[in-house]
């Protein structure tokens, strides 16, 4: 493979990893948004910068776990018991 060949190649590999880390910041920023658990939002954070993730999977995970749908939960429970099942 020529020096060119492999500088071609570095570079898209360089735009490709940019890439990938703006959106992990972007992620993170809906992440935050709806409430998502703490060790998602650190996975992300930490892939947007280029460091070493530091939990090992996110996984296993439920909507449940975001406190956006755990409010909305909420508040239907309350709806519910004002008005019936």
């Amino acid at each position: 493979m020529e020096a060119s060949n492999i500088d071609q190649r570095l570079g898209a590999l360089q735009r490709r990893i940019e890439e990938l880390e703006r959106v992990c910041a972007e992620a993170y920023q809906f992440a935050g948004t709806v409430g998502a658990p703490e060790r998602v939002l650190d996975n992300l954070s930490a892939a947007a910068e280029g460091q070493a993730i530091p939990h090992e999977s996110i996984l296993p995970i439920t909507a449940e776990e975001c406190d956006t749908v755990a409010d909305l939960r909420a508040t239907l429970d309350r709806v519910r018991q004002v008005v019936g099942p």
